[in-house]
């Protein structure tokens, strides 16, 4: 079983064992310029300031073994990418690495919008070559890359003039137009000849090699050598899934056939269907049991939780009822009498079944946040019952155990986490457990508590208290917020989160805040809710999506699918 995956900027120790696999690969496939690997760690870890990305894909088998690597230099505001290095592990059998890495490399690339892939090949004509006996080698790399529509660039002085920083060495220009039938403009190869020359070699646009190159590109559209090798078009195949997906296997177990109970089984159903067709791969639940709950929520909460519901018989459904307003200290002797002091509203019952989802509900969350311990980047928990309204000692607003909160403690063990809660209601729960910590930001966008549920939190002069102070954000919006408005608080919101430098990112997501949510009353489209996930993607954060409220059934279904194209759109 082989696997893809990108390294971004080696933040956590899962990604930086992979890298020194990476390094010890590198010196025996390119022995010429073994320190060229401290470049490429150099621009995968920001010690340099650049313009463009370094795309870093590894290819795995079980364990974590690494297979190869390539990467790529991808120019964003050219749509433009330029494959650096691409190499399989020497010492293993090759086993169709090479072109899996390649193809999982234009996926990589094609998913983020771009429109050309250049790489460089050793000329297949002996007079070019000062070493005759690599002329097969590279008739071999050129027969490959036409298999991909990939053919060299003709009628410039690329391969004709030796390049002056790779030991003038004559190299071909390839150009792989991603699947289009499409040749370069002019204009579009000057440019990238000139970002390329930069980001590589460090040459200016002035340099008067690369000024002899670039005034060589005539031809518009530019000219392609024929084809030389016929060889069998490769067949697409998707090998890149960035969307790791775990689900509450047990959920179904909690559902109340009452009328008006919006908290439904067919919640996750709808949010499944709309993830179909996207690049997703499922991952087994994994138990952790109650030691992490029992370090967010007081010990007296999660014990009642557990013996109530084991008291009650399966058809009884307990309503809270009375409320310790007063002599809070004062608690009742019966279970069933005490669900109102550790409960905050009357529409969130207690049933036999609902500390058990509770609690598979939060091992889904921290299924996803372990993986993200172990290297993943991006992964969703699609939890239920939601857990953002659980407060440190009690429950409510259809919440239990704060399933988002319980999964950013875990991960804070191991840096500091930044918070986004982006459900229409302002997640109380979250707030009150991280409201005196500095390691955890927490950043909510809600309904106004004016008019919105839970009423009595989520004020915007609400800003953590003690050690704290300053790490809580509220920004409370008003009925009729559409994509505009809600886009704008959004990227100042993510502003307070790149200040804050979080090694790890957690959104509590809910898709009330779309148009016709029962419970909500903003104006969020199918495209706002791309432009959201595009957004959050783009802070290119190892991040954990947890699954929060949403109550209509095609609002789950289309929302996820546009939320998760657009993280898509970011992330590839």
């Amino acid at each position: 079983m082989i696997r893809f995956r990108r390294l971004f900027d080696l933040g956590t120790e899962a990604e930086q064992r992979t890298f020194r696999a990476v390094r010890d690969i590198f010196p025996r496939v390119f022995p010429a310029e073994p320190e060229a690997i401290d470049r490429v760690e150099a621009l995968l870890t920001g010690r340099e300031s650049r313009d463009f990305e370094t795309l870093l894909l590894v290819a795995e088998r079980e364990a974590g073994v690494v297979l190869g690597f390539s990467v790529l230099l991808y120019f964003p505001e050219i749509k433009a990418a330029y494959l650096y290095y691409i190499a399989s592990d020497p010492d293993r059998p090759a086993r169709g690495i090479g072109g899996a890495l390649y193809e999982a490399s234009r996926e990589l690339l094609i998913g983020r919008g771009a429109r050309a892939l250049y790489s460089d090949a050793g000329p297949d004509e002996i007079e070019k070559l000062k070493d005759p006996a690599v002329l097969e080698v590279n008739k071999s790399r050129l027969r490959f890359y036409e298999r991909y529509g990939a053919l060299p660039v003709a009628g410039t002085l690329y391969d004709a003039l030796p390049n002056p920083a790779n030991e003038n060495y004559q190299t071909l220009l390839l150009y792989d137009p991603l699947g289009r039938d499409r040749r370069p403009t002019r204009a579009e190869l000057r440019r990238f000849v000139e970002r390329m020359f930069a980001a590589q070699y460090g040459f200016a646009a002035s340099d008067p090699y690369v000024k002899k190159v670039v005034a060589s590109i005539r031809d518009d559209p530019v000219a392609l050598r024929p084809r030389r090798y016929r060889t069998t078009p490769a067949a697409p195949r998707s090998w890149l899934r960035p969307l790791k997906v775990v689900v509450t296997p047990r959920h179904e177990i909690h559902h109340l056939r009452e009328k008006g109970y919006v908290e439904r089984p067919v919640r996750v159903r709808a949010i499944l269907r709309g993830l179909e067709g996207l690049p997703v791969e499922e991952r087994p639940l994994r138990r952790f049991g109650e030691e992490p709950i029992r370090a967010v929520h007081d010990p007296a909460l999660v014990s009642y939780l557990g013996a109530v519901c084991a008291q009650l018989k399966p058809d009884d459904i307990l309503y809270p009822e009375v409320f310790p307003i007063r002599r809070p200290e004062r608690r009742p002797r019966e279970l069933v009498s005490r669900a109102g002091y550790f409960c905050i509203d009357t529409f969130t019952p207690l049933t036999r079944n609902v500390y058990t989802a509770a609690r598979a509900s939060v091992d889904c969350a921290l299924t996803a946040a372990d993986l993200l311990l172990h290297g993943e980047r991006l992964a969703y928990a699609v939890c239920r019952p939601p857990g953002h309204h659980a407060e440190r000692r009690v429950f409510g607003g259809f919440c239990f155990l704060n399933n988002a909160a319980i999964a950013a403690h875990w991960l804070s063990r191991s840096g500091k986490v930044a918070l986004l809660d982006i459900d229409y209601h302002h997640g109380n729960g979250s707030q009150d457990i991280f409201y005196d910590r500095a390691d955890v930001l927490f950043v909510s966008i809600h309904g106004t508590p004016d008019s919105a549920y839970p009423h009595f939190s989520g004020f915007s002069d609400e800003k953590g208290e003690g050690e704290g102070r300053g790490f809580n954000r509220n920004y409370p919006l008003r009925r009729g917020t559409g994509d505009a408005r809600y886009l704008e608080v959004l990227d100042e919101a993510l502003r307070h989160v790149r200040r804050f430098a979080p090694k790890w990112f957690v959104v509590s997501l809910g898709f009330d805040i779309m148009r016709g949510d029962p419970t909500g009353s903003f104006l969020i489209s199918l495209r706002g809710m791309r432009m959201i996930g595009r957004r959050i993607g783009a802070l290119g954060l190892p991040t954990l999506v947890v699954q929060e409220g949403g109550y209509s059934v095609w609002n789950l279904r289309h929302g996820a699918r546009n939320f998760f194209l657009g993280l898509a759109e970011s992330w590839y």
